[in-house]
């Protein structure tokens, strides 16, 4: 969990002669079914996959999503850095699961029946400064999985 992952395909079958290798043609779409279902399987059944920004400061961190609004804010070099996960209606559930790590290390998680939203001390982002943040979870409604978010960014 936490990665984001993008199904892409590229190009067509090759022509020759004016007609179409069907066996380059047949093999490149057992590649895209074969393709197409592990990207299923790995996203637990997602529908809709967004692709995170460029990892940025915390000063100001938004990730554009039509899933809800997630941010994390830092006002200054060293101080206290506060996020929250906040899906739209539609992706809201009865379970949030979230991880928070700071230089690799889990800092926090959380297991809750409302939206996420935490801070990590001054002190710990002062001693990490120019580290990465990463808040990580899913949401649940009952046992299907309706989201999957990840957010990161660079300690001030």
């Amino acid at each position: 969990m936490g990665e984001n992952r993008t199904l892409r395909v590229y190009g067509r079958a090759p022509i020759q002669g004016g007609k179409v290798n069907t066996v380059s043609a047949v093999r490149r779409v057992a590649a895209v079914i074969v393709g197409a279902l592990l990207a299923t399987m790995t996203l637990g059944g997602c529908a809709s996959v967004e692709v995170s920004p460029p990892i940025s400061s915390c000063h100001s961190y938004k990730a554009p999503s039509s899933y809800g609004s997630f941010t994390i804010q830092q006002a200054a070099t060293g101080r206290a850095i506060q996020w929250g996960a906040y899906p739209n209606a539609s992706y809201s559930g009865t379970l949030y699961v979230v991880d928070v790590y700071v230089n690799g290390k889990r800092y926090d998680a959380k297991s809750q029946t409302y939206a996420p939203h935490g801070s990590v001390s001054a002190a710990t982002a002062a001693k990490n400064s120019g580290k990465i943040m990463n808040v990580s979870g899913y949401v649940t409604y009952g046992k299907q999985v309706v989201l999957e978010f990840s957010m990161q960014c660079r300690i001030m």
